[in-house]
């Protein structure tokens, strides 16, 4: 089981997204919060996979947000959800330690595909495919700046 938390200053984004989630077997959203310094708190104390991150939120932010939880925990996985796709974002949400970044136009199928590839060890990729991502994220991990794995199928950026 993926255990999924959501942030998003916009009750209405969250309520979407837990729509999208709560009937994809293997994903479960176990908390939501509205800024990033509750992010931080509950993600400190609770048991969460991966964060689906809103980039632009009143206090501290997306960006912010993720460098407290990357910093704090290195098991969670961020993917920064964001109506901004262009340069230099990929390298600032890198930067911030985010697993990658969705458009907040990405359809819903690319949410969960997206949840699913950076969960670790998941087994609901093909092998190959696992083995691709992984080959895929070891090789940004060597280049200099790191640029993050966009998880938009339409993204023209990667």
């Amino acid at each position: 089981m993926i255990n999924v938390f959501l942030v998003d200053d916009h009750e209405l984004v969250r309520a979407g997204i837990r729509r999208i989630l709560e009937d994809i077997k293997g994903i479960k959203v176990v908390g939501e919060a509205c800024c990033g310094e509750d992010a931080v708190k509950w993600c400190r104390s609770n048991s969460v996979d991966v964060v689906l991150m809103d980039m632009n939120m009143p206090g501290i932010g997306g960006l912010e947000a993720t460098r407290k939880i990357a910093r704090s925990t290195a098991d969670i996985k961020v993917i920064m959800l964001t109506v901004h796709t262009e340069n230099p974002l990929p390298a600032k949400v890198m930067q911030a330690g985010a697993a990658g970044y969705l458009s907040k136009g990405a359809a819903p199928q690319e949410v969960v595909s997206a949840i699913r590839s950076v969960f670790p060890g998941n087994g609901t990729l093909p092998p190959i495919s696992l083995s691709k991502w992984r080959s895929a994220r070891l090789s940004l991990r060597k280049r200099k700046p790191r640029l993050p794995v966009c998880l938009n199928a339409s993204c023209r950026l990667c």
